[in-house]
């Protein structure tokens, strides 16, 4: 078993000189991409924003429904999720044979599958749950301040023609749906009208059949909104266009549509978009690309913008470095975004899925059964990584980084509590942090007693991808009881690469 040198802790009680002659104007040292050992020197003094939310906007899929308990351990281990996006499938709520409305319908049951003329979508590789969706929605609507609900299916048909389904019936489908899951779930903020229309396996269609349809569901939304007399945080806000590949583009022939529309018909609050498998610095300036596209159709420019599934890494194969890979170029995506575009909100996907086909998205894996319990649920790589970033709460402190560098460092100081985390993503290499003004910013602390936990996230530190390998908590690795001094040194004897460090100091 590979065995690490996890933490050398050195108390500096002479003047700290910088680790690099090139001494940065700021005091910090400059950054090569790659360098023999992943070093910075941190003023834990210097700080300069509350550090955000990063692993609050979740996503849920209905492929193979979640069980319950998965919401809870999520809270649990991130916190209370800002939103959680759900599905709601309108050919499993409303049966167009019989034109009857189940509402808490079974999550999964292909009624379909031998009817021909029916499209498919996504239904060949949706698995059949136990769940039913009020279960789904009670468990999810629980566990988050808000919920936005992605609406689809029926649209493929209502243009083939095949079956006895009109526009005005889907619109019918549509609101009735929400207006009724609105009234039962009232955290239900935010509504996507479809998903990713180009898609063979969802709608197949064009943009121009796709803003048919979201100008019923936007005409839909807000009539239950004056039906219901919502308004302010309790209205629904409607959006899209919900796509991926040739983002941008879509998005401006969306906007064109929207733009030509008269102003009493029109209803757009938000953007959304899915970023899949691109450098970090080709997306992560998407609020100004974004804000350039509603300027140029004369819209407002403030308009949220939600990337409402994302992973850095999209690949068909299932390989246990495509896990690690994600687990630590995510939060890369999700910092450097979290600057240049602090309006985008990211919704990392999944939370939970088919193990058979994205287990490499995954956070949480185990049993989907509606009795399942928190012991049998297991924390993916995806899920301990975003463990590492809920820790980092507070004030964030100054650290250089760049965005193509081949490490990050993250630190966050709060009133009684100090997390450094670091991760590697070139060839195995030392951690070299060194901390300084410790006594300056926890002034009554000075020579006492506090507590430091080291975690790692690696090929053998909380790996639950081996075989038997379960776990739903990140295990420590040391934890020391150490008298805190002004300067501070945190050091890891071969990182691996794509591996992840966290201190804990707890004061």
């Amino acid at each position: 078993m590979k065995t690490n040198i996890l933490l050398a802790l050195t108390f500096l009680f002479s003047p700290f000189f910088p680790l690099d002659s090139r001494e940065a104007k700021d005091g910090t040292e400059p950054l090569e991409k790659e360098s023999p050992i992943i070093t910075r020197t941190i003023d834990v003094t210097k700080t300069f924003r509350e550090f955000p939310d990063l692993v609050g906007y979740w996503n849920t899929s209905v492929q193979k429904a979640p069980a319950p308990i998965v919401a809870q351990v999520a809270e649990k281990h991130l916190g209370k999720a800002k939103i959680t996006r759900c599905w709601l499938n309108l050919d499993e709520m409303w049966d167009y044979r019989d034109r009857e409305f189940e509402y808490d319908f079974k999550l999964g049951v292909d009624k379909y599958k031998e009817i021909g003329e029916k499209f498919r979508e996504s239904w060949d590789w949706q698995v059949e749950s136990p769940s039913t969706f009020y279960q789904y929605m009670d468990a999810f609507s629980g566990s988050s301040e808000e919920i936005m609900l992605t609406i689809r299916r029926y649209e493929r048909d209502v243009l083939d023609g095949k079956l006895p389904i009109s526009m005005e019936d889907w619109k019918m489908v549509f609101k009735k749906g929400l207006k009724h899951y609105k009234q039962k779930y009232p955290n239900i903020r935010y509504v996507e009208v479809g998903n990713e229309y180009a898609g063979k396996s969802f709608m197949d269609g064009t943009a121009e059949e796709y803003f048919t349809f979201y100008r019923l569901g936007s005409q839909a939304v807000a009539e239950i909104n004056s039906e219901l007399g919502l308004t302010g945080d309790d209205r629904i806000l409607v959006g899209g266009p919900v796509v991926t590949g040739h983002i941008l583009d879509k998005i401006d022939k969306f906007l064109g549509f929207y733009a030509q529309e008269p102003k009493s018909n029109r209803v757009l609050d938000f953007i959304a978009w899915h970023d899949y498998h691109k450098n970090i610095e080709a997306s992560y300036d998407r609020q100004a690309e974004l804000e350039g596209l509603l300027e140029k159709h004369g819209l407002p420019t403030d308009l949220p913008l939600f990337m409402t599934e994302h992973d850095p890494y999209h690949y068909s194969d299932d390989k246990p470095e495509y896990h690690f890979q994600n687990a630590a170029y995510l939060p890369k995506s999700l910092y450097f975004t979290s600057l240049k575009s602090p309006r985008v909100k990211i919704f990392p996907w999944v939370l939970f899925h088919n193990r058979e086909i994205q287990t490499k998205f995954m956070w949480f894996s185990g049993p989907n059964e509606v009795d399942t319990r928190e012991t049998e649920i297991t924390t993916l790589p995806l899920g301990y990584s975003m463990q590492f970033l809920s820790m980092l709460k507070g004030r964030e402190v100054e650290v250089n980084n760049i965005v193509d560098g081949k490490d990050m460092v993250l630190a966050t100081v709060e009133k009684d509590r100090m997390v450094v985390e670091a991760i590697n993503y070139a060839g195995e290499r030392k951690v070299d942090l060194r901390l300084k003004n410790l006594f300056a910013a926890f002034p009554d602390k000075k020579g006492k007693q506090v507590q430091l936990k080291a975690y790692v996230i690696d090929n053998v530190n909380n790996n639950t991808l081996e075989k038997d390998a379960k776990g739903v908590s990140l295990q420590p690795l040391s934890v020391q009881e150490i008298t805190l001094t002004d300067e501070l040194a945190l050091t890891y004897e071969g990182l691996e690469e794509k591996g992840m460090v966290l201190w804990e100091l707890v004061y």
